[in-house]
């Protein structure tokens, strides 16, 4: 199954159900999902910057940021129609893009401020380490000064098939193919004990 089809499948699934929305994107609890959203926000100064939320779902983290009283230039783009759908019918002060950045993206280098996003490493998609790798050549070419993302980590004591466990060193060794462009990485634990959060600042 292509790594598309794998994703809209699990997705349409979730909102074939009865879920909340953290339910329907895959998240244990409206907690455990705040608790992300908190590492991006307690790392990095997002007052008055320019934020690409990648995976933004149906807006729940600008609907946080809100929440915060925070003012961001807030974009958020979706391979999921029916996210972008909810999230615009949500009339958030922010852009919603429906569109597969990886595959057509239309920001140019330097876009934005910070690019964040959360969970669209979670899948076993069968190559989930090539497509961190390839995302992140992506994500440092269209931000100038932070990446910030997040990954299930290899020691989570709740494992389950259908979901990809990264070591927190085979992330560091996939971040040294761009030390040249890298200030500091800053790995965030404990938050969850199935997640784990890398904050990249640039030079």
């Amino acid at each position: 199954m292509k790594k598309l089809e794998i994703i809209k499948t699990y997705y349409d699934n979730n909102m074939s159900k009865d879920l909340p929305e953290y339910g329907i994107l895959g998240w244990e609890s409206a907690k455990a999902q705040r608790l992300r959203f908190d590492v991006l926000l307690s790392s990095v100064d997002l007052a008055g910057r320019k934020l690409l939320d990648v995976g933004c779902g149906t807006g729940n983290l600008l609907e946080y940021i809100d929440s915060k009283g925070i003012k961001v230039d807030y974009t958020g783009v979706d391979i999921l129609e029916k996210m972008i759908a909810i999230a615009e019918s949500k009339k958030l002060n922010g852009v919603f893009k429906y569109m597969d950045i990886f595959k057509n993206n239309i920001f140019g280098s330097n876009s934005f401020d910070v690019v964040y996003t959360s969970g669209i490493f979670n899948l076993d998609l069968g190559n989930n380490r090539e497509f961190l790798k390839n995302a992140l050549e992506l994500f440092m070419e269209i931000s100038r000064d932070a990446v910030v993302f997040n990954l299930l980590h290899v020691d989570s004591p709740d494992r389950e098939d259908k979901y990809f466990y990264f070591h927190p060193d085979e992330v560091r060794d996939i971040l040294a193919l761009f030390a040249d462009r890298i200030a500091r990485a800053e790995f965030v634990e404990a938050y969850l004990k199935n997640d784990f959060t890398v904050v990249v600042r640039k030079l």
